[in-house]
């Protein structure tokens, strides 16, 4: 008798070995796939780091190029040096594409392992039910008589002990599989919307650099490849910045200041989100500056923040809100405004300007949180070189206007505000 209960159990046992063997693909064949798929990722890693170093690099040349960015030949150096870079991080960006469609396939051979093992589990879990059930079938006096002594009966009571404790590891093997098969699903989504966000990246960074080859070539045209053209170039620019920094003086202080004041929210960190990448430099600060003393801007003073961002960095929401109007004074009158901007409305009664983007993404009526990719910076506009201007406004005095300028003898849209609407944004960043 006893003979007969062991020869059930080797035979279960047999059974169970050939279902784990015919489960999925062998395993060293799947290890093997997987191991070649983390050397190739290792590999990409390296080589987003080699390319992260050219960027670099190519950011200091444009660096030092700035400081001979009043001739020709430094200008053109670094828009040189600037395409350089895009090419570089376009060059990183495919990297990383390279690198998430690698994880994702990595992921992929894990569900596969987990699912085989929930495979295995399932069928382990299977036979063990269908030995206990064979066991429970036969009344427990018909069971102890079956054996001929009460050690073999006792014996008998611990391979059941064993089976059923075999049958409670299965149960927590086939939960923990469970947990992991969605942790690995959930991973993977991650990683596809990362790709989707690289490849939008990868369109963007192209733009940028499609646009600063466009520059070059326009530069060049103006100036016949000249420095005397050049050097008129900017003292044009100037002269007409300073003449429409007039008109819009004049326009400006037509405007009543018809705002209420309590409505605005109190001046405290993080009111508003930084709109810049960390680390964050501020090149220049809100009014009497030493720039607005030297007679820039009408003696206003600055009506902003400028924030030193290389060209194609992110510009993000400083806080949820509506798009009120985006615009590009370069169409109208080019080097002496804003450039491209964007215009946010805020539920706290704030308004925020971005100016002299190189690439904006978001339209008027649009909705965006805080944090959200707005745009890239640039030079556009009246710009000595790339970088964020960032303006805050109470929302009820700024206004967008169509404004036929007597310099330009263009119409151009921008944003306007009585002088006690401009906010210093430093009071609620």
């Amino acid at each position: 008798m006893v003979r007969g209960a062991n020869t059930r159990l080797i035979v279960f046992g047999c059974a169970l070995s050939l279902l784990i063997a015919g489960a999925g693909f062998p395993v060293p064949e799947r290890a093997a796939a997987n191991e070649d798929i983390r050397r190739q990722i290792d590999a990409k890693n390296d080589e987003i780091k080699r390319l992260e170093a050219d960027a670099k690099r190519y950011q200091t040349e444009i660096a030092e190029a700035e400081k001979s960015a009043n001739t020709l030949q430094g200008q053109i150096r670094i828009i040189d040096q600037t395409i350089k870079r895009l090419d570089a991080d376009i060059r990183v960006t495919n990297a990383k594409i390279s690198r998430a469609t690698l994880e994702i396939r990595a992921l992929g051979t894990e569900i596969g392992e987990t699912e085989d093992s929930i495979t295995i589990d399932r069928g382990r879990l299977g036979a063990l039910v269908r030995e206990l059930a064979e066991r429970d079938q036969e009344p427990p006096l018909a069971t102890f008589m079956k054996y001929d002594s009460l050690s073999a009966f006792f014996t008998a009571l611990d391979e059941l002990a064993a089976v059923q404790g075999e049958l409670n590891r299965v149960i927590a093997d086939l939960r923990l599989s469970r947990e992991q098969l969605t942790d690995q699903k959930s991973r993977t989504e991650a990683k596809r919307r990362e790709l989707a966000g690289l490849a939008r990246e990868l369109a963007d960074q192209k733009s940028i650099q499609a646009g600063e080859r466009k520059a070059r070539a326009t530069l060049l045209t103006e100036t016949r490849n000249q420095e005397k053209r050049y050097q008129q170039l900017l003292a044009d620019a100037k002269k007409k910045r300073q003449a429409l920094e007039s008109e819009i003086e004049n326009l400006e202080a037509a405007l009543r200041a018809t705002f209420d004041r309590s409505l605005l929210p109190k001046a405290g960190d993080g009111v508003l989100g930084w709109p810049l990448p960390n680390p964050v430099f501020i090149t220049q600060y809100f009014g009497n500056t030493e720039f607005a003393r030297g007679g820039a801007y009408g003696g206003k003073g600055h009506n902003g923040v400028d924030f030193r961002a290389a060209n194609g960095t992110a510009v993000f929401s400083a806080e949820r809100g509506t798009v009120r109007a985006t615009g590009d004074t370069d169409l109208a009158c080019r080097r002496v405004s804003y450039g491209k901007w964007i215009l946010i409305d805020h539920p706290n009664n704030l308004s925020t300007l971005y100016a002299h983007l190189s690439l904006s993404k978001v339209g008027a009526g649009d909705t965006v949180n805080r944090g959200t990719l707005i745009a890239y910076s640039g030079a556009t506009g009246y710009a000595t070189g790339p970088h964020l201007h960032f303006t805050a406004f109470a929302r009820q005095a700024v206004e967008v206007i169509d404004y036929r300028s007597k310099v330009c003898g263009t119409v151009m849209t921008l944003p306007i505000s009585p002088t006690s609407g401009y906010l210093n944004p430093l009071d609620y960043l």
